[in-house]
């Protein structure tokens, strides 16, 4: 007798939810640096529409305000404020003042947890990496509080930064003052779509006599070394040199904030001549 053995499989059908990752902070520690220390300095807390910031004890926590689902997208947002930090430190000081390192974030699961399964906080630290530029500092500097905050509205451009690489570069010995100074000159022009003093000065509320100055100085002083022009027959002055590097210090900032909230730049706001 024969007999029908039948066998019922019955497949079940298991949807797997992908995370709902979130960036709660990010965190970065200070660079050494030969030229600039800290001693016990107090907490440093300020805030952006993208950010809580606290720094203590070397190390930067920034406290994300908005959702990130990886720390990528979250570094992309912070990294340009830390980035116009070190830079206005370092024209407000001397370069290497601050100078940031990522050190990791905090990242949770905001996805709701199944049975069995135990998700938690993840901590993701990656490989160390400056962002910022370096240069050689001849003297050493304790500093017992940190730097200002940078002005919310300052930020690194495409003419700042390369107002700033020119100015770096010249700071180590790799061009002469009247060459870079000449340069900024003709980025304003860029910037301004015009060569008239007038409309720079209208677009990027440089007073002429700043202008004015600077063209001056930069095509009619120097030497057989460093003049631009061979009919330069003025070396340039303790004092002109001063004033070029302050006001090449004062256009990195100038291009580096959005034009209606740009303030005028005016002999006044530089050395004396």
């Amino acid at each position: 007798m024969k007999s029908n053995i039948s066998q019922c499989i019955t497949l079940k059908t298991v949807t797997i939810t992908p995370p709902d990752l979130h960036v709660v902070s990010l965190q970065y520690a200070l660079r050494p640096s030969d030229g600039v220390s800290y001693a016990n300095p107090p907490p440093l807390e300020f805030e952006t529409e993208e950010a809580r910031f606290r720094m203590a004890a070397g190390k930067l926590t920034c406290e994300m305000k908005t959702h990130f689902p990886t720390a990528e997208a979250a570094r992309a947002v912070v990294e340009p404020i830390l980035r116009a930090w070190e830079v206005d430190a370092g024209l407000r000081g001397n370069r290497g003042e601050l100078r940031f390192k990522f050190d990791g974030a905090d990242i949770v699961d905001r996805s709701p947890v199944p049975p069995g399964v135990i998700r938690g906080a993840v901590s993701l630290v990656l490989p160390a990496v400056s962002f910022s530029g370096t240069g050689t500092v001849s003297v050493h500097i304790t500093r017992n509080q940190y730097p200002d905050p940078p002005p919310s509205s300052f930020r690194l451009n495409p003419d700042a930064q390369s107002i700033l690489d020119r100015y770096n570069r010249y700071l180590d010995g790799g061009e002469t003052l009247l060459a870079m100074a000449y340069f900024c000159l003709t980025v304003l022009e860029v910037n301004a779509g015009s060569k008239q003093r007038t409309s720079i000065a209208t677009r990027c509320r440089i007073h002429k006599d700043v202008l004015s100055t600077m063209g001056r100085l930069t095509s009619e002083h120097g030497d057989r070394l460093n003049a631009r022009k061979a009919s330069a027959a003025h070396p340039l002055t303790g004092s002109e040199s001063g004033w070029l590097e302050a006001a090449v210090k004062k256009l990195i900032w100038q291009l580096g904030t959005p034009e209606a909230e740009r303030s005028w730049i005016t002999m006044s706001d530089l050395p004396a001549l």
